[in-house]
């Protein structure tokens, strides 16, 4: 058994693997700035973990017979599968991402509606993380105009509630389905909160440090350049002194004594100092 797991999860792995290589390879090839990389992974890992995520929920309208619910998850995979060909072809990280939030809270917004306006954990969650996700990989005002999206559809279940307003309901849904569920769809978001947000910081921290391991070694390389040709003059005048000092030359000795001072207080500066390197 533990045999067949580990090769279950080669497997799985392998599969990411691919898929995320064929998917933000190039972008991830052409792009130097280290944030706009880990942008690219996180917009990958949220839309390929969350059509994962999909799969028991598609299960669940299954097992209830939730055709409505069903139609609108066929939806959101196409939607979810275009944004990753999007990012294939090219059309920016933040471009996608932006699409990606909105369609991540636009559908289950659709399927809350359907389903009598269910506000339960089931939708508010991945509310929650469509909008902490623009505000990560996008910027402030569109993460704005999604939370006021949020409000607005909020303020439309309360308002349709409190004149007690009825609405299609899809078949198959009731409140006490929705209790049992809630705890399963919980415990899937949580675990893709943890892999996609803290693959996401994690990725930044191993940028970090590739990138200070880059600032060490080019601050030692220009002190190693700097040193050498300090040497390098060092050599040449200590030469010159033994020369002088053969043919009793005192006053170019004496320069030459000079210069390899002030060239030892150089190298000493340098090395206290050392390369201003930019940031």
């Amino acid at each position: 058994m533990p045999q067949l797991l580990k090769k279950i999860y080669i497997l799985a792995v392998k599969i990411y693997r691919n898929t995320e290589n064929a998917v933000i390879g190039n972008t991830l090839h052409i792009c130097i700035d280290s944030r706009e990389r880990c942008n690219a992974r996180l917009l990958f890992d949220y839309l390929f973990f969350h059509l994962l995520l999909l799969i028991p929920v598609s299960l669940i309208g299954l097992y209830t017979h939730n055709t409505t619910e069903l139609l609108l998850i066929v939806a959101f995979v196409i939607s979810l599968g275009g944004c990753l060909i999007m990012v294939r072809n090219g059309v920016p990280v933040k471009t996608v991402s932006i699409i990606a939030a909105f369609v991540t809270f636009i559908m289950p917004a659709l399927c809350s509606f359907f389903n009598n306006q269910d506000l339960s954990l089931r939708y508010s969650m991945i509310w929650v993380l469509s909008i902490l996700f623009c505000y990560i990989t996008t910027n402030i005002a569109a993460t704005l105009a999604l939370g006021g999206l949020l409000c607005s559809y909020l303020s439309l279940v309360a308002w349709m509630k409190v004149n007690s307003i009825t609405t299609y309901v899809m078949p198959g849904f009731t409140p006490e389905q929705s209790f049992i569920f809630t705890p399963v769809l919980a415990g899937f978001y949580i675990i893709f909160l943890i892999r996609v947000l803290g693959a996401h910081y994690r990725n930044i921290f191993r940028s970090e440090h590739e990138r200070t391991l880059q600032k060490q070694k080019q601050h030692s390389s220009l002190l190693s350049q700097h040193l050498t040709k300090q040497f390098i003059i060092l050599k040449g005048l200590s030469r010159s002194g033994k020369s002088k000092y053969l043919d009793g030359n005192k006053e170019l000795l004496e320069a030459c004594l000079i210069e390899i001072e002030k060239q030892c207080e150089s190298a000493i500066d340098y090395l206290d100092n050392g390369p201003h390197l930019e940031s």
